[in-house]
């Protein structure tokens, strides 16, 4: 079955909803019309089953806890309205009221129990903070208990993580690559992924840059195993590194346990680098629609001079459906 994994849907109810919640940096955003029907038209013109929703990019961070926990019902009951009106041609990952763990924990209940949808959407940072914060750890214990999804995908917002990242839109263009690789970097030094392996990551935009630094951090890995820039950092530089589980043999094969989406077209050779560093067995169908093309997104992959034809079924029509799981949907 082909699905989709990295698909935006902002409805013009949840964005009025932000902007009362007091989202004063929405009130011009773009709504999308509650009408999907040309958008399933595309996915039946490229062969696509199922596209699943998220609204990461817009997310639900506003300053009072009861909001945020509102806007995060607001959007998870659309998305299931949508899920039930187009028979399973939509499915969602849902949001949670993160950095509020109690209550992100009690929608992380309702969103893989009575919502059954098949994951949740994180951005990269929640309220200036990583991910592995200590703060957050009561909500990956419950995550890992329900052996969840979990989507990471950057907010532009977040973006501007150097100086002058602020101007020309270079806070998405370059800030959101860097905030994905750093992400699912920090998912393995900080121990999380360890402390917590029922929990599996997927991770937008083929990681960002993460393919592109996967020779240097396997070299500054292994420099701490053997000790060789012990001289030019001094002994205790890389004592952090002995304290994971990871395999000196292989020790960036944490890292292949994570999964990447393909949406990624600016760059062919994206996909050599995939394949070489994730394995094609970790890369699913991501398009990034409607900010980009669910039509290019499949052409990316079915032209690429890089893939086999058997790796690309496994990642047009394979992937997704094993680690899902999802239903065929109804017709």
């Amino acid at each position: 079955m082909r699905i989709d994994v990295h698909a935006h849907y902002w409805a013009a109810a949840y964005i009025d909803r932000l902007v009362a919640l007091g989202r004063r940096d929405l009130a011009f955003a773009g709504r999308q019309a509650d009408d999907l029907d040309q958008r399933v038209a595309e996915m039946d013109s490229v062969g696509v089953d199922v596209q699943i929703l998220s609204a990461i990019g817009l997310n639900t961070e506003v300053p009072d806890p009861a909001g945020a926990t509102d806007a995060a019902r607001c959007i998870n009951d659309i998305y299931a309205e949508i899920v039930d009106r187009y028979r399973g041609r939509f499915q969602a990952f849902g949001s949670v009221p993160l950095p509020h763990v109690d209550r992100a924990i009690a929608e992380t209940d309702r969103i893989l129990g009575e919502l059954r949808f098949p994951g949740i959407a994180l951005p990269c940072t929640v309220d200036g903070r990583p991910l592995d914060d200590p703060a957050f750890e009561d909500f990956w214990a419950n995550a890992a208990r329900h052996n969840a999804v979990v989507y990471v995908h950057p907010v532009g917002s977040n973006s501007a993580v150097h100086p002058g990242l602020d101007s020309w839109g270079l806070h998405t263009a370059y800030g959101s690559p860097l905030q994905l690789a750093t992400a699912a970097t920090r998912m393995v030094f900080s121990g999380l992924t360890f402390r917590h392996p029922g929990v599996t990551f997927i991770f937008g935009v083929c990681g960002g840059i993460l393919p592109f630094l996967w020779p240097r951090l396997e070299r500054n890995l292994r420099r701490a195993f053997d000790h060789s820039a012990d001289r030019a950092v001094g002994p205790g530089y890389f004592d952090w590194v002995r304290d994971l589980p990871l395999d000196p043999a292989d020790p960036m094969s944490a890292f292949r346990r994570f999964y990447y989406d393909t949406s990624t077209q600016e760059t062919p050779e994206a996909m050599l680098l995939g394949k070489q560093t994730f394995g094609v067995d970790r890369m699913l169908l991501g398009s990034d629609a409607i900010f980009a093309s669910l039509t290019e997104a499949v052409s990316y992959l079915e032209t690429s001079p890089y893939l086999s034809a058997e790796e690309k079924t496994d990642i047009l029509d394979r992937n997704a459906q094993k680690l899902l799981d999802l239903p065929t949907p109804r017709s």
